[in-house]
């Protein structure tokens, strides 16, 4: 048996571990129970982040994770490495997330051929049909534009998603609504976020439609929104996320 199919099938075995940690309750609501692994976790991912700087974390792959944890003197544990393979090969329908996968292996690497550095954003581009998008919606906008967010390698989702979860004590289901698990993200494959310069945190609620940066995208035919109203990921609206490729999602 070859390490991948090794990892895949542990991977799978671990996910019974997960989700025998959840427990019902009101019938609508999925709390993980592990809540001292979690914040472990995220101050090693924290750790890690700081080690090769907050660029290169948004396209580092698991192996290197692994390798700089180390070198950190912060090694991931059996039960941490368990943890994140269920939830990257679990089926997050368990706890209301519907949409699909987008990275087939938790060891995929982001080339960094396929990327551009977008300067002064913190962020990456996948080259080609993103790039074009972006560059589309940049002319029609102008200065106000920001890219909020860009290529997000399993790694980082699994960052964003464990803060989330944290904040939302426990609750996957909760979670999910907001952000997509490790391995279901179309930001890995494309999708990046926009948002209007000088407009903080309010580029990720509802109020970003009513800037007008949205407007002139809206108006114009130029937006394709991949988290619509009443899509069916099971996700919030997000007006500022921006579809480039692939879903099965209906406008």
């Amino acid at each position: 048996m070859d390490r991948r199919t090794f990892l895949t099938l542990s991977a799978l075995t671990g996910a019974t571990t997960l989700f025998a940690q959840l427990d019902e309750i009101e019938g609508n609501k999925q709390i993980f129970s592990g809540n001292i692994l979690v914040t472990s976790l995220l101050q090693k991912l924290t750790i890690v982040q700081n080690q090769v700087g907050y660029v290169q974390f948004n396209i580092l792959s698991f192996d290197e994770l692994l390798k700089t944890a180390v070198r950190c003197k912060k090694p991931l544990t059996p039960q941490e490495v368990q943890f994140i393979e269920s939830i990257f090969y679990g089926d997050p329908r368990r706890y209301g997330f519907y949409g699909e996968r987008t990275v087939p292996q938790l060891s995929t690497v982001t080339q960094k051929k396929d990327v551009t550095y977008m300067d002064k954003t913190g962020h990456f581009l996948m080259r080609g049909p993103a790039m074009e998008k972006y560059t589309q919606i940049k002319r029609l906008v102008g200065n106000d534009l920001v890219l909020t967010s860009g290529v997000r390698a399993p790694v980082k989702q699994l960052y964003l998603f464990l803060k989330k979860m944290e904040f939302a004590g426990g609750d996957l289901r909760l979670t999910s609504t907001s952000i997509a698990p490790p391995g279901f993200t179309f930001h890995s494959v494309g999708d990046f976020d926009i948002g209007k310069v000088g407009f903080g945190q309010y580029n990720f609620t509802e109020k970003f439609q009513e800037t007008d940066v949205f407007k002139k995208l809206y108006d114009g035919g130029y937006i394709s929104i991949r988290y619509t109203t009443n899509n069916p990921y099971g996700v919030r609206y997000e007006p500022w996320h921006i579809k480039v490729t692939g879903g099965n999602e209906t406008a």
